[in-house]
């Protein structure tokens, strides 16, 4: 009977060698396109949890997150808002501190960063407590918007949809909506939310990888997955890198 040839020593190592460039070569791009799949998950799903949670606060208390903020004839405290909407939430760790701009670290554990990996010089919710829910998400709660504004808009809240696991930057894990009078939550847009001054930047200049800032618009975009720098690409696959 005829024996095939086996292949050599050589041949096997040069075979090996090949799959091993090939999966150096695509397995980052694998990793990073799950992680950015996982992201998406989970920032969908924490706009879903603050939307349902102001759902059930004006079914409880019969007015919106934004009326209460107000509050009549003093505005409630920005911790006072927050630390009620989180009771509408899964639960809340022990532990949470009031914290003024520049100092959220000290709950958080890190400064987040915005998409040129720089660090922050002040957050846009940095006015309330900065509470973690038990499932490791961050909340914090800037100072409702002046009743005189139209339309009225306010408070915001800022979520870190996955907790410490980072990469803590916004428009990765980090971002920014608002709560609006008719009890819905919007992304936070700029300058075409009441109280800001005219010179704030259009949505796609606050998140883009050149603005020197908070890049604190990207929920808007992050929500309709669409790219900022080009409408007919995607957020999520495309302009994250």
């Amino acid at each position: 009977m005829k024996i095939g040839k086996a292949f050599t020593l050589a041949e096997v190592l040069i075979t090996l060698g090949i799959i091993g460039i090939v999966a150096a070569m695509t397995l980052p791009t694998l990793v990073a396109k799950h992680r950015k799949k996982v992201l998406h998950t989970q920032f969908l799903k924490a706009y879903s949890d603050i939307q349902n949670a102001a759902k059930r606060f004006q079914a409880d208390l019969g007015i919106s997150v934004y009326e209460y903020s107000q509050g009549e004839p003093n505005a409630m405290s920005s911790s006072d808002t927050l630390g009620k909407l989180m009771t509408y939430f899964a639960g809340v760790k022990k532990g949470s501190v009031t914290i003024g701009a520049g100092n959220s670290e000290s709950i958080l554990g890190y400064k987040p960063k915005n998409l040129k990996g720089e660090l922050v010089p002040t957050m846009p919710c940095d006015r309330s407590i900065v509470t973690e829910e038990i499932g490791g998400r961050f909340f914090s709660m800037d100072d409702p918007v002046s009743v005189y504004d139209n339309p009225p808009y306010g408070p915001k809240i800022c979520v870190d949809i996955n907790g410490r696991k980072g990469p803590n930057i916004y428009g990765y894990d980090w971002f920014v909506f608002v709560f609006t009078k008719d009890n819905g939550v919007k992304p936070y847009i700029g300058k075409e939310v009441a109280n800001l001054a005219p010179e704030m930047p259009n949505p796609e200049t606050a998140c883009s990888y050149s603005y020197a800032n908070a890049t604190y618009t990207c929920a808007h975009f992050a929500l309709t997955d669409t790219s900022p720098e080009n409408p007919k690409e995607k957020y999520w696959t495309d302009f994250l890198k």
